[in-house]
């Protein structure tokens, strides 16, 4: 009998102690998820409202300048050469959605899509990578594509080297007069 009344009693004197050092690690346990969510939620949330902000902006902006320009401001190719048309697939930044692309480049030296060809692997990557850091917020509306639209044409115009520009006839800095979609799915 004494044994039984050792071993409950220290069974109870356990449980106490136990008690009191689950509720302290369910307590510390809680605090950690809830300060980790608070954190993200604040990092997260104010890259979104910066990036949101801005691309909203610029966004604005670009839906007044459309609206503002006129059919003879459009860029007049004299004499087009266009680039093959080249697809792309890419799942979007939110994981939920792809998007199907298709794009050409349209020139007026046509030395300019040989340089580009040549060059293909490279132009793949970058349009590949750029494509993947979109969300369908961004390719709903016309300006989200035609902001596409023109930071690929800064980029791809941004791969002529000084070499090729002294030696073209027409010592263009950009011979890319404009980026064509040929195919737009967006699912």
């Amino acid at each position: 009998m004494a044994d039984e009344e050792e071993m409950s009693g220290g069974d109870e004197g356990g449980e106490g102690g136990g008690g009191k050092k689950k509720l302290i690690m369910i307590i510390v346990v809680l605090l950690v998820i809830i300060g980790g969510a608070v954190g993200a939620m604040m990092f997260l949330g104010g890259e979104e409202e910066e990036g949101g902000t801005t691309a909203e902006t610029e966004q604005s902006q670009l839906e007044a300048e459309m609206e503002a320009k006129s059919q003879d401001e459009e860029v007049k190719l004299t004499n087009p050469r266009f680039s093959p048309p080249k697809s792309y697939t890419v799942n979007l930044r939110d994981g939920k959605h792809f998007l199907n692309i298709q794009l050409s480049a349209a020139v007026e030296d046509e030395n300019a899509l040989f340089f580009l060809a040549g060059r293909e692997y490279i132009i793949d990557d970058m349009i590949i990578t750029m494509l993947q850091d979109l969300t369908t917020e961004n390719l709903r509306t016309r300006a989200g594509v035609e902001i596409l639209k023109r930071e690929l044409y800064k980029k791809i115009n941004g791969l002529f080297t000084q070499e090729f520009i002294d030696a073209s006839e027409t010592k263009d800095r950009k011979p890319v007069k404009k980026i064509l979609i040929t195919k737009f799915v967006l699912n």
